[in-house]
């Protein structure tokens, strides 16, 4: 303990040399000298023309980095931007005291504070990466940021200043009126990271679709996280915080996905906001990260020989997988020659319920079509099995069912011959439609509702939603 005082006031008799040529200073009262430290601070703050810059990290390789520029005026007045607020308000006050030494104070409410704040990012904390303080509320999930900095040493071009309470080395040094423009432009592109609760990012290699590639590109605590599958189907995930650039983000250390090695995602805003992408900053630009819109389609019957879908969802993953592993959906609605075949059936065979598809079969097959009915008291089910799930044409959302081998399951079911493909001509009407050789686009509605629609002739379509 003695030590440490002992180096506190050794830095309080050092820092006055660092600010002032006053030979005479180490005569003055202490209180004297400290207030000369800060008039010369002031003088060497406030005589920067384009103001200071300051890229802080609030714990170093936990978050990613921050850009701030400050130019201090008289008054105590300073101006603030950041990289992550776009907020019109920039004017802030700031101080000095002496609490440490001698101490650089933020005591308005700024964008620095939001990095110190509890309440940010409030009220949503489940999925962030915050710092939680042992044995305190959990308003103090936070990012561990500091508004206080003593001041260590001063010169013309930098200060070196160490958070007052967390105690993370940060430097202020000066600005150009370049940086001035650069911030602004960080701070649309941070405005870019930021994804709606419905987006999500996909992910191509070589232009080639990842269906299951996962980026989280996590705009408040700056960390860019990607898991992929490799060729050999292993799950693979990396990470690395960041900071903002005009272009993007820069990582704090090189990262490799998929073979590629690269330290920086560029934005591309070619298409647009809503169709933004986000391009590795390798050679070439190997790999692109796109938007994914989950909103709910709500799509009309009329709606679907015309829709053009989104054909950066994997769509026909998420029919396979989205509702686990015994993923079951019923043939609700039906494109109006499929519907008139239906409504025979349903008149003619009165214990008929409707068709079904089922995925994920644990015996042996992808999946069935099924034909569910009342045998007695019970449903059962008459299914035409087929054991390839196939993509077409290198897409994620084009898909054939193959039955070229017309194998069916019967088990429990009493009225075999009525639903034959053999015996019913409209149950093989709808049964030639749905294993068509031309094959399916499949069309997310939303988690539980899927369309797919005919490779051949669009107006042939069914709705499944979720069993």
């Amino acid at each position: 303990m003695k030590k440490l005082i002992y180096l506190w006031l050794l830095a309080s008799v050092l820092l006055p040399a660092a600010c002032t040529d006053d030979d005479d200073v180490f005569s003055e009262e202490s209180g004297v000298r400290l207030q000369a430290v800060i008039d010369e601070c002031n003088t060497t703050l406030r005589g920067a023309e384009n103001g200071w810059k300051m890229v802080y990290y609030p714990k170093v390789e936990s978050y990613g980095g921050y850009t701030f520029l400050f130019k201090f005026g008289a008054k105590n007045r300073v101006q603030m931007i950041s990289d992550f607020d776009t907020s019109e308000d920039t004017d802030y006050s700031y101080n000095f005291n002496t609490s440490e030494s001698v101490v650089l104070t933020f005591d308005s409410y700024s964008p620095l504070h939001r990095l110190a704040d509890p309440q940010y990012p409030a009220p949503d904390y489940s999925n962030k990466k915050g710092y939680w303080v042992e044995g305190e509320a959990l308003t103090q999930w936070h990012m561990k940021g500091d508004f206080e900095f003593v001041v260590k040493k001063v010169t013309a071009d930098t200060l070196y200043l160490v958070g007052k309470k967390n105690r993370v080395e940060v430097q202020l040094t000066k600005a150009t009126g370049e940086d001035w423009q650069l911030v602004s432009m960080m701070a649309e592109m941070s405005s870019c990271f930021a994804l709606s609760e419905n987006e999500r990012l996909g992910m191509s290699v070589h232009g080639v679709l990842m269906a299951s590639g996962l980026v989280e590109l996590d705009d408040i605590y700056h960390i860019c996280e990607i898991s992929y599958k490799d060729e050999e189907g292993d799950a693979v995930s990396v990470e690395s915080p960041y900071v903002m650039t005009d272009k993007g983000c820069q990582f704090m250390q090189e990262i490799e996905v998929a073979g590629i090695k690269f330290s920086g995602l560029n934005v591309d805003l070619s298409e647009g906001f809503n169709n933004r992408e986000f391009v590795s900053n390798d050679e070439g630009g190997s790999i692109r990260f796109f938007i994914q819109n989950f909103a709910p389609l709500n799509l009309t019957r009329d709606q679907i020989p015309t829709y053009v879908p989104n054909k950066n969802i994997a769509s026909v993953d998420l029919l396979r997988t989205t509702n686990g592993d015994d993923a079951r959906y019923v043939i609700t609605e039906m494109s109006a020659e499929l519907e008139a075949q239906r409504d025979i059936i349903r008149n003619s065979l009165p214990n008929f319920i409707d068709f079904y598809l089922e995925l994920n079969r644990k015996d042996g097959y992808e999946g069935s079509f099924r034909i569910g009915a009342y045998q007695g008291t019970s449903v059962k089910y008459y299914n035409y099995d087929f054991k390839t799930f196939e993509l077409l044409d290198n897409s994620v959302n084009k898909v054939v069912f193959d039955n070229q081998a017309a194998s069916s399951s019967t088990s429990g079911f009493i009225d075999k011959d009525l639903y034959s493909i053999k015996k019913n001509k409209n149950t093989k009407a709808v049964y030639d439609a749905f294993f068509s050789g031309d094959g399916f686009v499949v069309i997310r509605d939303s988690d539980t509702v899927y369309w797919i629609r005919s490779l051949k002739d669009s107006n042939i379509w069914m709705k499944l939603e979720e069993d």
